[in-house]
């Protein structure tokens, strides 16, 4: 069996999203206090695949769940048999398959 790891994003320090608060205004102390994610280096984010029941593919979410044959979900790695390997190669993905 394949393994297929989805593409990545990669995030630095500058490219985080912001967290906002809602319109609530927090004092000097409070933001200190919620700066603990700045101590932790980011890594790359795996992206979600998804098949739809049409045989393509796209990383991005449908409206519609009921229209996706099959979710590749981001940061792991999915076991994928021959003819998937086919398929995701087709599409532009043969590079994050391995084995």
């Amino acid at each position: 069996m394949a393994i297929f790891r989805t593409p990545t994003d990669n995030y630095s320090r500058k490219t985080l999203p912001e967290m906002f608060t809602k319109g609530v205004v927090l004092s000097e102390e409070q933001r200190l206090a919620n700066r603990l994610a700045v101590h932790v280096a980011p890594t790359a984010r795996g992206r979600n695949v998804y098949l739809l029941n049409t045989g393509t593919y796209t990383e991005n979410q449908p409206g519609d769940m009921s229209i996706v044959a099959k979710v590749y979900y981001g940061g792991h790695d999915i076991e994928v048999d021959a003819t998937e390997v086919a398929s995701l190669t087709a599409a532009g993905y043969g590079s994050y398959i391995s084995g």
